[in-house]
């Protein structure tokens, strides 16, 4: 078993990652561009004549074309992912509504005065569940397309301070997305204060018969930092009415740099 100071200090040192990740080439903060690929079209993406989205300094495109499974590049069976384009990346992002964002490692954004921040590691919010199994098919929203397709995989109930809740935990289903990988997408007291108005994400780990909710490990949808994402909106089921002063908070977002 993990000693608490253990747990904490695990806590910290993800968000010290994320914190320096904040900074790099595959950040939000990069995204410069999002290109909507309706299924069963294609686009060519880089330099040459060809390009239908010319991107500096690179001698060839690559194409990218969307199918109900996932992605062909240049041809080729993909499933969601990300390829490396000199200083760009494109990051193919399915989702029943395909897409390519488009980052930037030279994006101006990357030296905005913005910061990640956290609540305090509470061990208390790391709760133990019992998945109640539903299995009922469900459409939720989302930030920049129709309603997403998902399973309403169960019920998590836990007491926090004495107040009992209850959530969903949701599975997308969508290409490239892992058929044991739960989330709950929530929002809470702290949401459009503390934290991020339109809600977090955690997801659900395994323990034997029991689900464990790490509110620590609590994160903002990439729609926090970027306008570029497609995030999850949390199901109205999924609202609490008490605070959970755990996990991440909103991120402060202050002005871009002063050019003399």
């Amino acid at each position: 078993s993990v000693s608490t100071g253990e747990y904490v200090r695990s806590i910290e040192e993800q968000r010290a990652r994320s914190r320096a990740e904040l900074r790099g080439a595959t950040s939000a903060l990069a995204a410069v561009a999002r290109h909507e690929l309706p299924l069963g079209t294609a686009l060519r993406f880089g330099g040459g004549a060809g390009a239908d989205v010319p991107l500096p300094a690179l001698p060839h495109a690559v194409e990218v074309a969307s199918t109900a499974e996932g992605f062909l590049v240049d041809g080729e069976p993909s499933g969601p992912r990300s390829i490396a384009l000199g200083r760009f990346t494109l990051r193919l992002s399915h989702q029943h509504a395909p897409a390519v964002v488009i980052l930037d490692a030279q994006s101006p954004r990357l030296g905005e005065d913005v910061e990640r921040r956290w609540f305090p590691v509470d061990p208390s919010l790391r709760v133990r569940a019992t998945l109640e199994p539903d299995g009922a098919r469900v459409s939720i929203g989302s930030t920049a397309s129709g309603e997403r397709a998902a399973e309403r995989a169960g019920w998590l109930a836990f007491v926090i301070d004495g107040a009992t809740c209850r959530l969903a935990a949701l599975r997308l289903l969508e290409p490239g997305v892992d058929a044991d990988h739960l989330e709950v997408y929530f929002r809470d007291a702290t949401s459009g204060h503390e934290s991020y108005g339109m809600g977090r994400y955690v997801a659900v780990e395994r323990d034997g018969a029991d689900a464990i909710l790490d509110f620590n490990r609590a994160y903002n949808p990439a729609c926090a930092l970027s306008p570029f994402y497609n995030c999850p909106i949390p199901p109205r089921e999924n609202v609490l009415a008490i605070p959970i002063r755990a996990g991440e908070m909103a991120p402060r977002l202050g002005q871009p740099p002063a050019h003399g």
